[in-house]
Order: C-alpha cells, then sequence, then structure tokens
C-alpha cells in the first residue's frame, strides 16, 4: 500500500502520520512520560508521611486549608489524565476516525485542569512564596500548545485524511 491512496472523491487519504501531525505524535508520545515523571517527583513526595502533616494540619509552618483538597484533585487529575494521553497515543498510532475529537477533548479539559490549577496554586503560594512562576508558565504553555494543537486538529485537511479507519 502506497503513503496515499485515492478514494472515491479523487481526494488524497494518508496511511502514514505525516507533516505537522509528527510534531504532534512527539507531543503526545512525551505527554505520559511527563506526566509520570510529575506525579512521581511532585505529587507522589507532598502525601509522604513527613510532608502531609507539614501542609494539612493547622498550625504548621506550611498549612493552607486548600493544600489537602489541592493535593487530592491534583492526585487524581495527573493519574486520569496519565491514562486518557496513553489512550490517546494509542489510538492516534491506529489512526482511529475518532482521534482528532478524542485529542480536542483531552487538549481542553488538560487546559482547564491546568488553569484551575494555577489559579489555586497561586492563591496558596500567593501566601507562602509569591514569586513562584512555575504555575503560571506551566499555565501559559498549555494556553498555547492547546490553541495550536485544537485549532489544528479542527480545520486541518491532513487531520481528516490521516483519521479515516
Amino acid at each position: 500500500m502506497t503513503a496515499k491512496q485515492i478514494i472515491n472523491d479523487g481526494k488524497k487519504n494518508y496511511d502514514k502520520i505525516g507533516g505537522w501531525l509528527i510534531i504532534c505524535a512527539i507531543g503526545l508520545t512525551l505527554y505520559p512520560v511527563q506526566a509520570a515523571v510529575s506525579l512521581y517527583t511532585e505529587i507522589i513526595p507532598a502525601w509522604s508521611s513527613e510532608s502531609w502533616p507539614q501542609l494539612t494540619i493547622p498550625g504548621s509552618v506550611s498549612y493552607h486549608p486548600f493544600w489537602a483538597p489541592l493535593l487530592i484533585a491534583e492526585l487524581v487529575g495527573n493519574g486520569c489524565f496519565l491514562i486518557l494521553s496513553i489512550c490517546v497515543v494509542v489510538f492516534f498510532f491506529k489512526q482511529r476516525k475518532f482521534v482528532p475529537r478524542l485529542a480536542i477533548i483531552f487538549l481542553a479539559s488538560n487546559f482547564i485542569f491546568v488553569g484551575l490549577d494555577c489559579y489555586f496554586t497561586q492563591s496558596i503560594l500567593a501566601t507562602t512564596d509569591p514569586t513562584n512562576m512555575g504555575p503560571i508558565i506551566n499555565f501559559v504553555r498549555t494556553l498555547v500548545a492547546s490553541t495550536i494543537w485544537i485549532t489544528y486538529f479542527l480545520f486541518s485537511q491532513r487531520v481528516k485524511r490521516t483519521f479515516t479507519r
């Protein structure tokens, strides 16, 4: 089978992932790795027997009433996005017809999650470390990537002709 097939209406149907989809494939493939590293290095350590009481017990030095719900939301949310991202990658490389819709849902929900996370994290850090710009940088990066890739998945002819199975 060739890389391009002619379908009934004369338009090309792509058998291989190519063009800008290669960049998207790299990003989608790296996302589960990044999510797993984030869970392991940032979120799970906050649940340790040393960190959790310092963050969640009233009267401790780093206490804030939002820490416990934020840490629970971080663990659940990042775990769900890790699983969802693996599904998106698998279906992406199988070139399933529903991948553009699934990718848009994944990107939009990730943007919303990161936005809420940034807001609540900044609310907490404003009282403990106002110079921490990590959440804002992550939010802006997610905003730019989501805007670019959602637009691409919505309007690209390459996407429409690649994901046909």
